[in-house]
């Protein structure tokens, strides 16, 4: 009986050791494994400074003044000049009173400090863009760049045209430039000033654009129609197809402000036929 007596004996002392360590386990200085830290989450800060962004609208460059739209569209306060007509446009404006005029190809009127100018010429189915370098070249512009173009309705007409700003030199000098073309009537006019130069005049001008007397809805389409349905009775049998279509596109196009978009169309639609005279 003795053997079972010491296993219990040392069995007691076992664990009264145990539970010594676990009291000194709770006492200052104890190795024990540290209890669970807390994770406590970042609070955010407010941030006290802003950002601004600077959004450029579709279409405009950097350094060049946005006027046109404002000045020109729906503006029937045309100023009152001199008569000024362009090469093959069926629409003239009015020039600035004493402003001197140079005539050519591309009209150019010039101010007497010479630090505004206003060009004037027509253009027929290549676009107005076409001849945008033209009338730069005619007004000693280089290094021109224009915004995208806008839609405007012009002069006390009510015509139907396009118009943009843009910036360009004059030998050294940066000048502000802007353009306003009449569709139907194939005017284009272009305005160029530097700074302190007359742009309220420019703009004045190009708010007193008017059709030209006697030339009807779409340039006069009328006379052309009337050509084109003749030289199909008499044209080769090959080519009264495209006459015939050609004077179809013309009669449905004669009542539209889009006067160069219809010769355009007549010219596609005649192929390989001749353009009558009265329709160029």
């Amino acid at each position: 009986m003795k053997p079972q007596l010491s296993l219990v004996c040392l069995a007691a002392a076992a664990t009264a050791l145990a539970a010594c360590g676990s009291k000194e386990d709770s006492g200052s200085g104890s190795t024990s494994a540290a209890p669970p830290v807390t994770t406590v989450a970042a609070q955010p800060t407010t941030a006290t400074t802003s950002l601004v962004l600077a959004v450029e609208e579709p279409g405009r460059k950097a350094g060049i003044d946005a006027r046109v739209k404002a000045e020109v569209d729906g503006r029937t306060d045309g100023l009152t000049g001199s008569p000024l007509a362009a090469t093959g446009a069926r629409a003239s404006l009015q020039s600035p009173t004493g402003w001197t005029s140079t005539k050519g190809d591309v009209t150019v009127v010039a101010s007497s400090d010479k630090k505004a100018q206003l060009a004037a010429t027509g253009f027929g189915t290549e676009g107005a863009e076409a001849k945008l370098a033209a009338a730069a070249t005619a007004m000693g512009l280089t290094a021109c760049e224009w915004n995208g173009q806008e839609h405007l309705t012009i002069g006390k007409n009510n015509l139907s045209g396009g118009g943009a700003d843009g910036k360009c030199m004059r030998g050294a000098t940066p000048v502000q430039t802007a353009y306003v073309a009449s569709l139907g009537e194939g005017l284009l006019v272009v305005g160029a000033w530097e700074a302190g130069g007359d742009s309220a005049s420019i703009f004045g001008s190009m708010r007193s654009i008017t059709k030209a007397a006697g030339s009807g809805g779409a340039g006069g389409l009328g006379p052309c129609c009337a050509a084109l349905h003749q030289n199909g009775k008499n044209a080769p049998p090959d080519q009264q197809a495209m006459y015939a279509q050609a004077a179809a596109i013309c009669d449905g196009l004669k009542n539209s402000p889009q006067a160069a978009v219809a010769i355009a169309s007549i010219r596609a639609a005649l192929r390989s036929a001749k353009m009558p005279a009265d329709c160029k």
